[in-house]
């Protein structure tokens, strides 16, 4: 089963451009529902290049053409890179620089879908977009991808939830 929190923070940890450690924090969690208030409190000390991943807790529930009943969940991650100022030609470097990490990051995704690692066979390759994010935090700007994951959902009626 697919742990988008887990997930993603071993990819932050493995990539290069985030180095996040313990001590040196660069993966952040957040739900949609989170005020960006919350989130910009949470990077005060960040800098760089960071990972924020988001859990909104929303799902799509689909009757395939079988009598399997399908969850879609939707995430979103975010990769941002601290700029020294907000004008456009540094925001669409940040942008570009984040895009190239977050291609990565998309790589490594379909590579652990091909090889059914970390509950990844279940993404729904098909969703995958990535648009402009930010400004959030310190003048952090970057992309964000949001994608579904598939999972089957067994809807037999469970005699212990029901009087």
């Amino acid at each position: 089963m697919y742990d988008h929190f887990k997930y993603t923070e071993k990819l932050s940890r493995q990539l290069v451009p985030i180095s996040h450690t313990d001590t040196d924090c660069h993966h952040f969690r957040a739900t949609e529902q989170s005020e960006l208030i919350e989130l910009n409190a949470m990077i005060t000390k960040a800098h760089g290049m960071i990972m924020i991943a988001i859990d909104g807790a929303t799902s799509d529930f689909k009757l395939n053409n079988t009598d399997s009943l399908m969850e879609r969940p939707g995430y979103s991650l975010v990769i941002a890179k601290q700029t020294k100022s907000a004008d456009t030609d540094t925001i669409f470097q940040a942008q570009k620089e984040c895009k190239e990490v977050m291609t990565a990051v998309i790589s490594r995704m379909l590579h652990d879908y091909n090889n059914y690692l970390d509950g990844c066979e279940n993404i729904d390759t098909s969703s995958l977009q990535m648009s402009g994010f930010g400004p959030i935090g310190d003048l952090f700007y970057g992309v964000i991808l949001d994608f579904y994951i598939n999972e089957g959902v067994n809807y037999k009626l469970n005699p212990e939830m029901w009087h």
